[in-house]
């Protein structure tokens, strides 16, 4: 079971294998480095190796479908209360290279085009990672799916980042995500059984 570093392992998994998968391509659209989990608030643009793509978690939640699961039993006599299952939102975002041919903007929309769906094609590739793909404590796969936020949300989201032109972005959810609990509760088990038995009489009395 996952320990409460859960969602920092989950936005290092994804982070790690989009760096491999990208880089492992015939032609990769972005180095190791230019791919990060942070904020699009926190990246700058110009000279120098800055993010190309950045996975940013905008919202946790609880999953409503597996918050009433039941207690685990830890020995024959103690049980621990069911997990915290979580759903993580998370913006991706491909940002311009900061360099460009003559047709400036142009040029760096097409790159952020191109980085977004390249990095889209491998999210859809590997839309379950278990076993050696997961970072840290994560013991159970997680799914990612691409999430359908409306024109409104992600509009809202980019509105915090103070100053920033908006960039090419869209959301996945990745779920379920589950922090083992540290509650835990003892129970009594049967040692004895007692049964007693009542003959009726002819009269109808016992």
């Amino acid at each position: 079971m996952s320990g409460h570093s859960a969602i920092a392992d989950v936005g290092e998994t994804i982070v790690e294998m989009l760096r491999d998968r990208l880089e492992a391509l015939d032609s990769p659209v972005v180095a190791r480095d230019e791919v990060a989990l942070a904020s699009p608030a926190d990246i700058g643009e110009g000279a120098g190796t800055t993010p190309r793509l950045t996975l940013y978690l905008y919202r946790v939640q609880e999953n409503e479908h597996l918050k009433n699961a039941e207690r685990q039993a830890i020995t024959p006599d103690t049980r621990r209360d069911p997990p915290l299952a979580l759903d993580l939102y998370y913006l991706l975002t491909a940002h311009p290279s900061g360099t460009g041919s003559g047709n400036g903007g142009v040029d760096r929309s097409a790159e952020q085009h191109i980085v977004l769906g390249r990095a889209m094609q491998v999210m859809h590739d590997n839309a379950v990672l278990d076993g050696s793909a997961l970072r840290g404590t994560l013991a159970e796969e997680v799914r990612i799916s691409l999430y359908p936020e409306v024109t409104n949300d992600v509009v809202g989201i980019w509105s915090t980042f103070a100053d920033r032109p908006y960039r090419p972005s869209v959301a996945y959810l990745v779920s379920p995500v589950l922090i083992e609990s540290t509650a835990t509760a003892s129970t009594q088990r049967v040692v004895e059984t007692r049964t007693d038995y009542y003959t009726a009489g002819t009269d109808g009395q016992e």
